[in-house]
């Protein structure tokens, strides 16, 4: 397992995540966790009782190194809005082979992908709602956001969505 970095400067580091029922930043991995407006994402350890992250444990909050090793690691996501942007990550920092996982972490830039959301008014009231993150806020493309099999997938997830709703226009 990898060991602990000395504490430093935030590094900046790329993340996924999906917009909560309440349209805040929310986890991938863990559903259950948003990241509210203003506020410092504090990690902790729901199953170890330690602080995180752990070099013994995969907690902490994550975040790779770029953009490609954020699409080569993979994405595991529900059907709805997803948005791809930048951190810093602070504090306890363990390198990953990926990138890092982190004890604190704040949004630095967040890209709402732009075919995740059907609705043009709907697209750009989320984007003045992410706002409220008090970073740049921009829209970005299926492309740009993910890539092979991932791509795919959402794609699909989007097709799909529109067929529920009576029609593929």
């Amino acid at each position: 397992m990898a060991e602990p970095i000395p504490e430093a400067a935030p590094l900046r580091a790329w993340r996924y995540w999906q917009l909560s029922p309440r349209r805040r930043l929310r986890s991938v991995a863990q559903r259950h966790v948003e990241w509210h407006p203003g506020r410092t994402m504090s990690a902790v350890c729901v199953g170890g009782g330690h602080p995180a992250p752990d070099a013994t444990c995969w907690c902490g909050v994550s975040g790779a190194r770029g953009i490609d090793a954020l699409r080569d690691h993979g994405l595991c996501v529900l059907p709805g809005p997803l948005v791809v942007g930048e951190v810093f990550l602070w504090g306890q920092v363990i390198e990953e082979s990926y990138g890092w996982r982190a004890r604190f972490a704040r949004p630095a830039a967040i890209g709402l992908v732009a075919e995740t959301v059907e609705d043009d008014v709907l697209r750009e009231l989320l984007v003045t709602e992410l706002a409220a993150y008090g970073v740049p806020v921009t829209l970005v493309s299926l492309d740009q956001a993910v890539a092979g099999t991932t791509k795919t997938m959402l794609e699909f997830q989007v097709m799909s969505n529109r067929a529920s709703r009576g029609g593929l226009g």
